[in-house]
This record gives C-alpha cells, structure tokens and sequence, in this order.
C-alpha cells in the first residue's frame, strides 16, 4: 500500500473515537467561574453635627445674646416701590377695515400696521385709518 492510503486508513479508524470523545455530557457551565462576588461593605457613615448647643448655663447665655441681638436690630424699611399703576381695563378693540372700507369682524391689531384675520387666519399688512386699520390695497 501507499503511504496516502495507510495513512487515509489510520485517520478513518480514529475518526468514530473523537466523535464519540466529544458527543459527551457538556461540560459544567459553572466550572470556569470564580468564586462569588461580594459587594464591597458601605463606608460607615459620618458622625453627624450637633446643631443644637450643649445644655448648660454657658450655652443658655449665648443663645440669649443671639436672640435679644436680632430683637435689638430696627426692620427693614421699604425705600419705595415706585408710582402707583393705574389699574387697566380690556384693551380696546380697534376696528379693521378691508380693502373696500368694510369693518372686517373679527379681525385684530397684532402689532404696529399689522392685522390678524381671525376667520382665516392670514395676516395682512395694514395702514391706519380714522379709528382703526385698513389693509393696503
């Protein structure tokens, strides 16, 4: 025989045993973890502040001083909140011509020569006119 056919042979004899050898139970799938994690320990927490003074004479005497210090102080006086502001009613609705001089109802001054036409929407520019605003023409 030939060396290719012998050695053709020899792999056609061990191929079945790998395929069994690796048909077999799976592995654990904890087998390669390591050991547990912990969470570390919370970091203890600060001792807190005594806001409050001690009991005693001492501490008694210094919050006396604290209070008849902010009784002894004069209040705030307001230097002054400007002239009174006269107390104003709805605006005004000035009237809104159209092109041909016919009040347009409904419609609004938006701004300085500008008015809305609420039914449609659109804005028009505007010229005044007597007691109102008319669109240009």
């Amino acid at each position: 025989m030939s060396r290719h056919l012998r050695c053709a042979a020899a792999l056609a004899l061990l191929l079945p045993a790998v395929a069994v050898a690796q048909i077999g139970p799976p592995p654990d799938p904890t087998a390669t973890r390591a050991a547990p994690v912990s969470q570390p320990a919370p970091a203890p927490l600060p001792a807190p502040v005594r806001s409050e003074p001690a009991d005693g004479p001492a501490a008694q005497r210094a919050s006396n001083r604290q209070v008849e210090q902010r009784l002894a102080r004069p209040p705030i006086q307001a230097q002054g909140t400007g002239p009174a502001q006269p107390i104003q009613g709805p605006a005004v609705q000035t009237k809104v011509y159209d092109r041909n001089g016919r009040i347009i109802p409904g419609a609004q001054k938006v701004g300085p020569n500008r008015v809305l036409d609420t039914r449609t929407g659109k804005y028009y520019d505007a010229i005044p006119s007597g007691d109102g605003q008319q669109i240009k023409p």
